[in-house]
């Protein structure tokens, strides 16, 4: 009998391509990976990663089994869902994640309509980055995640999983209220030699300064690399810097001004993700509703 958790990180390797970036995405060490998938072919009776150089590569069995994972835990779910789906009851356990912005001021709300309409359900939450999320989500320690997606770097569509689109959330400008830009719509390609607050690397809130400020003629000089945005906003009001933030993190402190750009600003799209097939589920499918589609 084949180990679901264990197809779900072969799953993750045929994506990731390295035992090392499996482990990342996973929260796993590399041994780890490596005992989890060498188990795996002990279950299959078959080889399914093979020695190529110092890196592995699936072998033709290892191919064969992750194109039919997909839609063995694609059914594996729906059928899950119609068994969950004879209790009348929303009940047990709901796992989430969000990224921080989102986990402020999306979760919080839906969590507060799920109490109130389904008593018995318990909402367990984590404060996650998408990079990290989706890959829990994936593997079957998340039952639905918050996520974020900007235009210059849309998610790959995945047939693993079911998006739920929640919001647009517009992007601006925040500056220190005593600079000199802070008169007016801002030219960035007139200011290349302010320092700016941007999310930590790798992030898409570090992504989305890099890309504006590119579009605008030049590479940002981050001094301060944070993804809370309240942090955020204290560094632009002692004058720190500039920094891109979104309108979900609500307005600015005192000290700090909200200004248009000459260069457009992408925004980003808020949703919410579940495994395919899962949407089903009572639980799961309170917490879709719960959650929206919210207002602008």
């Amino acid at each position: 009998m084949l180990d679901v958790r264990r197809l779900r990180v072969l799953r993750e390797f045929a994506s990731r391509g390295t035992i090392a970036a499996t482990a990342d995405a996973l929260g796993y060490t590399p041994p780890a990976v490596s005992q989890q998938l060498a188990a795996l072919e002990r279950e299959a009776g078959v080889e399914l990663l093979e020695r190529s150089g110092r890196t592995r590569r699936l072998t033709p069995a290892g191919t064969e089994l992750v194109a039919r994972t997909e839609s063995v835990l694609r059914e594996l779910e729906a059928a899950e869902a119609a068994l969950a789906r004879q209790s009348t009851q929303v009940a047990g356990v709901l796992r989430a994640a969000a990224f921080p912005s989102a986990h402020r001021a999306l979760l919080p709300p839906a969590i507060g309509r799920l109490a109130r309409a389904h008593p018995q359900l318990e909402v367990h939450t984590r404060e996650l980055e998408p990079e990290d999320s989706i890959p829990l989500l994936r593997l079957g320690e998340l039952d639905l995640v918050i996520a974020q997606e900007y235009p210059f770097a849309p998610q790959t569509a995945d047939a693993a999983l079911e998006r739920t689109p929640l919001r647009e959330d517009p992007i601006r400008l925040a500056v220190p209220a005593g600079h000199p830009a802070a008169d007016g719509i801002v030219d960035l390609s007139a200011h290349p030699g302010v320092p700016w607050v941007a999310g930590r690397q790798g992030s898409f809130c570090h992504s989305v300064v890099l890309h504006t400020c590119r579009t605008a003629g030049f590479e940002p000089a981050i001094t301060h690399f944070t993804n809370d945005f309240a942090t955020a906003y204290g560094l632009v009001a002692i004058g720190a810097g500039f920094a891109l933030v979104p309108d979900l993190a609500g307005p600015p402190p005192p000290g700090v001004r909200i200004l248009p750009t000459v260069q457009p600003v992408p925004g980003r799209l808020i949703f919410a993700a579940v495994r395919s097939g899962s949407g089903a589920r009572p639980a799961v499918a309170a917490a879709l509703d719960a959650l929206g589609p919210l207002p602008h």
